[in-house]
């Protein structure tokens, strides 16, 4: 499980940023892009959702192990 606040830092860093909040989840968007990303407000995300959008966001694997990694240490 990562924490919330972490991925969202990550997720800033791939250049994102928080459009809207809806009932569970918050709308982040890509500048210059179309790209969405639909981050659930709970507190721990579950590793499978985080490596997937990491991959969906242009993550490179080996960026997304070493995030995974600094997280659960």
């Amino acid at each position: 499980m990562v924490r919330r606040e972490c991925f969202i830092n990550k997720i800033r860093e791939l250049g994102y940023s928080y459009k809207s909040q809806q009932l569970r989840t918050q709308l982040w968007r890509k500048k210059g892009s179309t790209k969405r990303m639909f981050v659930p407000l709970a507190n721990l995300l579950e590793d499978d959702y985080v490596i997937g959008t990491l991959r969906q966001a242009g993550a490179p694997e080996t960026e997304i192990r070493s995030f995974l990694a600094s997280v659960k240490s």
